[in-house]
């Protein structure tokens, strides 16, 4: 089980669960891909990921190059958006205007054709414009993509609490460790100290 309170804004939600296919699940530790069994059963997809299954040009190969590069991108390893501007260049993805408020409008992506990996990138623009995009990351630990909703946009981890009889509390892990680390080196640098 995963921390709650990670969901996305909108769209973006998809895009989440979509880098989620790909864990380190709490019991194991060891990684996991869910991607290959949610393309071959329509229902566990449309449960896990949306209700916009992935179009027969959706190869797996191609999700799940698509999934590692927004993984990339939400870990800050995407120097100057090459990985998101090779995509955006690959999909068909047309913009309109949209009314939002009075006399107010914004541009809206939307996919031009029926793929998967057009509906997503469509998400990642759209979140990219309204300056979401930048608060999907992972955990330093166990890599979960989730929101980060906080004021100042400085979360690291997943959660502090373990949320569950299967959470895992990587923030508070991560600061023990931390912890432990200066307290081994001080002990290391004066050994009769106490």
């Amino acid at each position: 089980m995963q921390p709650q309170h990670q969901a996305a804004p909108g769209d973006l939600e998809y895009v989440r669960r979509f880098i989620n296919t790909w864990s380190i699940p709490n019991q194991t530790r060891t990684a996991t891909d869910d991607l290959p069994l949610l393309a071959r059963d329509a229902e566990s997809w449309r449960e896990a990921l949306s209700l916009h299954p992935p179009a027969d040009k959706d190869s797996l190969e191609q999700l799940r190059e698509l999934r590692s590069d927004l993984r990339k991108s939400c870990e800050g390893l995407d120097k100057a958006n090459g990985l998101l501007n090779a995509w955006f260049s690959r999909v068909s993805l047309s913009v309109r205007v949209k009314s939002v408020e009075e006399g107010a409008s914004q541009l809206c992506v939307m996919p031009a054709d029926g793929s998967y990996i057009a509906y997503i990138l469509a998400a990642v623009a759209n979140a990219i414009s309204s300056g979401t995009w930048s608060r999907l990351k992972t955990c330093g630990d166990c890599r979960w993509a989730f929101y980060d909703n906080t004021r100042n946009g400085s979360k690291r981890w997943c959660g502090m609490t373990k949320g569950g009889v299967d959470g895992r509390a990587c923030g508070t892990i991560a600061k023990v460790s931390a912890f432990r680390a200066r307290a081994a080196a001080r002990a290391k640098s004066d050994p009769g100290a106490h």
